[in-house]
């Protein structure tokens, strides 16, 4: 590639080189303050996550609180190369004296962490990265072992979508400020409906055409992540195949899964299907979560849950039009949303949808809450000796005592505002 157009794309790139200001907007990620701890260290620093999640952004953001910082993007395809890295840091280093260089999806670009592991030994340089590829990062922190940090910056969660809709939120006592906030129930509820359908994406949440909302989301997250970037990256021979695999999930989502019925289904072999899931995953379009167990060989040989990242995917790959979001359908989502790393069933089919540290979490997006409900999560407070557990509802808040066990219920709206 020509190092004048390379030069164009620095300039492009880095407005305050021409005395230009780059408008930024004034709402920040909740992952900021923490990255500031970090700004002054000498780790490279690096932000994983979704496409689309403000990433990019981000960096920018952290450039106002950097001395002469300077940026590059090699999202393009015709950028992605070893020479191009090198070219651009020679740049910033020996024509433009900067001493913190920001580098964003540079997992395209072969040996990049060996580039960057030079500069780091040999030049006192703060490196600021991004990826839309954990694994790619993660090999890298094998090579950067001691040199690098990372951060996953994951969709917005309900609490941001509310503060770049105008509406700021702050709970420090969870019974008295729930009662405080009853007043405003149809909105929280109205609001947490709208941002299960599109409210991951900070550039469509004020977004009111349904029509473009799930354009947006399958053309300019998933297709593009499925078609180009995975297979920038990995060796994909069927990307219809890896294509119809995340459909299957998204229509899944919340359930276990079995690789070898996924091969039924899908009409294709053991490796292929477990080698999609993995870069699926490693793309962050999916969660695994595994059993709770007292022992890794456990937790290994059971069936493992399948999740959506973020509800508004599923909707969108799946065409679902808002008035079609209703309790039947949001159930197996609203736990999408919150599920972690792990769940618990036993052999006699007794199964919670989420275990967070030790405490059981059931989701119940439903107005009837009956004692059949809470069976399972009794169940695995007698199994591991817990004292507390939390039932995820549609609409009812309350505490009761069962067996000298406490079980709090909850509005999932009003979960997903608690501070992580």
């Amino acid at each position: 590639m020509e190092k004048e157009y390379i030069e164009r794309l620095i300039h492009e790139y880095n407005p305050q080189l021409t005395g230009k200001k780059t408008e930024l907007p004034a709402f920040k990620r909740h992952l900021y303050p923490e990255l500031i701890k970090w700004i002054k260290k000498k780790q490279i620093m690096a932000i994983t996550g979704l496409r689309r999640v403000g990433k990019t952004t981000l960096m920018k953001q952290l450039m106002e609180e950097l001395d002469n910082p300077v940026f590059f993007s090699f999202d393009e395809e015709e950028t992605q190369t070893k020479e191009v890295l090198l070219f651009v840091i020679d740049y910033f280093i020996n024509n433009l004296k900067s001493k913190c260089i920001l580098l964003d999806e540079i997992q395209y670009v072969r040996d990049w962490q060996g580039v960057l592991k030079r500069h780091y030994d040999t030049k006192n340089i703060k490196f600021i990265i991004s990826g839309s590829e954990s694994l790619e990062l993660r090999k890298a922190k094998e090579s950067l072992a001691g040199r690098i940090i990372t951060f996953r910056l994951e969709p917005l969660n309900f609490r941001e979508y509310l503060e770049l809709r105008g509406k700021e939120i702050e709970i420090k006592h969870m019974k008295e400020d729930y009662a405080k906030m009853l007043t405003e129930k149809e909105f929280f509820e109205f609001e947490f409906t709208n941002y299960l359908y599109c409210g991951g994406f900070p550039e469509i949440i004020n977004e009111t055409d349904e029509d473009i909302i799930r354009k947006y989301i399958n053309e300019l997250i998933v297709k593009k992540i499925i078609y180009r970037d995975i297979p920038q990256i990995f060796e994909v021979k069927r990307k219809d195949l890896l294509y119809a695999l995340f459909r299957y999930i998204c229509n899944n989502s919340a359930n276990l899964f079995e690789i070898k019925n996924l091969c039924t289904t899908l009409k294709a072999d053991y490796e292929t299907i477990t080698n999609y899931l993995l870069y699926l995953q490693e793309a962050f379009l999916v969660k695994i979560s595994e059993v709770h167990a007292k022992g890794v060989a456990k937790r290994l040989r059971r069936n493992k849950k399948i999740y959506i990242t973020h509800p508004s995917i599923a909707f969108a790959v799946l065409n679902y039009k808002k008035e079609m979001l209703m309790e039947k359908i949001l159930g197996q989502y609203v736990e999408s949303l919150f599920g972690k790393d792990s769940f618990w069933r036993d052999k006699h089919k007794n199964e919670v949808d989420i275990v967070l540290q030790g405490r059981p979490i059931e989701v119940k997006y439903t107005n009837n809450i009956t004692k059949e409900d809470t069976k399972s999560v009794l169940r695995f407070m007698n199994t591991f000796k817990t004292k507390e557990a939390t039932i995820i509802t549609k609409n009812t808040f309350k505490e009761e005592t069962t067996e000298d066990k406490k079980i709090l219920y909850i509005p999932a709206w009003y979960y997903a505002l608690q501070p992580n």
